[in-house]
């Protein structure tokens, strides 16, 4: 106790030394520097959330929600309760397990619906169960899919009919909530229809119906007519076929002349024809004995032996039979011509001329148009025909001018994209240049302020006190010593008492 009234005895002589304003500042940079602690500390003590799962359906966000209950994990929803955050530290793990448990469902529930029985189901409960559990587990694995955030399918199994002419076919339509603006190609889309169809007994890919969460609708509105369909896929061949061609051409013609000097369209006629053949083909001159067989007989015999040759020897009559099948060699061939061959090319190219500077009377310079000569011609003719295949016996048609291209609006972007480059040069030197200046503007501002703080902080501290020295002893009689007097002091008293001899002197020195 005794120590504590010291400490507050102390802490008091010392307070009395400073004035009224020097305390004050004392407490405020006190106080100051306690909320900033208190500040730090609230904020590492703060936890951070991090997102567990988001655009979450409300029946799947009451699932998990119900699940970190169970857990005693702390959550928040966001995004209107689309989005579950929880402790960062906790997000890996929590996924884990809440997948082992088969969450998030999709919104819909799977195959097991079937896990608990229940034994007064009736029949038309279980089909429906059944056509759920179906439902729900495509939605799944469609949702699985990278360009896919959503999905929900639904599937129509009509009963089973007595007549087969009254039976009706299976349907299902499938939403799909896609990621972003993109949107699915013509491939990924028959992934999925086949992927619904061959799920479903009885249910064929041309009776589904795919449409996203806008309503565009994604399948083709022909649907079932196969004849439709293969004209699609063939004007698609078509287009890949002239693209490759052009590519090719283009290609070339760009690396000899260079970028925009040069055009090339195709058009590609393809023949699509199914043919068949089958051709049978016969040798005479090539045969083979297949089978021969020989039999002969005696004279008794004779009478009854129709067309054999007979002969006598030694008075014995002996008859001989030889039957010879021959083969004929034969070829039979199937052949089927295969879809696409390319039937015709129609080939148009344009070539650009070249330019000059030239000085016109005025004596400015412009650019003068020069067309190519023949020579060049014929040869970027047969460059662009080797390299699509041009062949002539399948009256293949081509054409390639020279004609000086309209590159005007061309000029006037580049124009227009050098100012902007310009501009941004410009601006980007000045953003620069006042980060300097504001920085050198900063510095000397911050450096008169702390200089001004520094004096007062000074010219508030107290003064030095005088340090007490005790027993300082009595002043001694210090004996003073007589000084020499100067020559100055001479001078003068010589001149106060013979004022008649320094005149003398200061005239004799004057004389000489």
């Amino acid at each position: 106790m005794e120590n504590w009234q010291n400490l507050f005895k102390g802490l008091a002589n010392v307070l009395k030394r400073f004035s009224l304003t020097q305390v004050l500042l004392m407490t405020a940079i006190v106080l100051i520097s306690l909320i900033g602690l208190l500040f730090l500390v609230g904020v590492f003590k703060t936890v951070s959330y991090g997102v567990l799962y988001s655009d979450l359906q409300p029946e799947e966000a009451g699932e998990i929600s119900a699940k970190l209950n169970e857990m005693g994990i702390d959550y928040k929803l966001a995004d209107e309760g689309r989005t579950v955050k929880i402790p960062s530290h906790k997000v890996y793990q929590t996924r884990i397990s809440l997948a082992s448990l088969g969450l998030p469902s999709g919104g819909s529930a799977g195959y097991s619906i079937f896990d608990k029985t229940n034994l007064g189901m009736t029949d038309f409960v279980q089909k429906v169960n059944y056509r759920r559990a179906l439902e729900g587990e495509l939605s799944r694995t469609i949702s699985n899919l990278e360009e896919v955030r959503a999905a929900r399918v639904h599937i129509v199994i009509p009963e089973k009919r007595l007549f087969e002419e009254d039976q009706k076919e299976a349907t299902a339509s499938v939403v799909l909530k896609l990621s972003g603006a993109g949107a699915l190609n013509k491939r990924q889309l028959f992934g999925i229809t086949h992927l619904v169809a061959s799920s479903v007994e009885g249910l064929r890919a041309e009776n589904i119906t795919v449409v996203d969460n806008w309503g565009n609708l994604l399948t083709s509105p022909q649907g079932g007519d196969p004849l439709a369909a293969l004209s699609a896929t063939q004007l698609e061949m078509k287009k890949a076929v002239e693209s490759y061609l052009e590519g090719k051409a283009q290609s070339l013609l760009s690396s000899a002349l260079g970028n925009s000097r040069a055009m090339v369209r195709i058009d590609a006629e393809l023949d699509f024809d199914r043919v068949q053949k089958t051709m049978e083909t016969y040798d005479p001159d090539n045969i083979a004995i297949r089978s021969e067989e020989r039999l002969e007989t005696s004279a008794a015999d004779s009478s009854s032996s129709v067309g054999v040759d007979t002969s006598v020897a030694g008075g014995n009559e002996v008859t001989e039979r030889i039957i010879t099948n021959y083969e004929v060699s034969k070829t039979i061939e199937t052949v089927a011509s295969a879809t696409g061959n390319v039937k015709k090319l129609s080939i148009a190219v344009l070539i650009d001329g070249r330019y000059e500077e030239v000085q016109n009377p005025t004596g400015d310079f412009e650019k003068q148009y020069i067309p190519r000569d023949d020579a060049e011609m014929e040869k970027l003719s047969a460059i662009v025909k080797r390299a699509v295949g041009f062949d002539s016996t399948r009256n293949d048609e081509f054409d390639i001018v020279n004609i000086a291209f309209d590159t005007s609006q061309i000029e006037q972007e580049q124009m227009n994209l050098d100012k902007v480059v310009q501009k941004n040069f410009y601006f980007d030197i000045g953003k620069k240049v006042l980060t300097v200046l504001g920085l050198l503007l900063a510095f000397f501002y911050i450096k008169a302020k702390i200089k001004k703080a520094f004096k007062a902080i000074a010219r508030m501290a107290p003064p030095p006190q005088p340090s007490k020295v005790t027993n300082i002893p009595p002043e001694e009689d210090v004996a003073v010593e007589p000084q020499k007097p100067k020559l100055v002091d001479k001078m003068k008293a010589v001149a106060d008492e013979q004022p008649e001899e320094l005149t003398k002197v200061i005239k004799t020195m004057m004389t000489e």
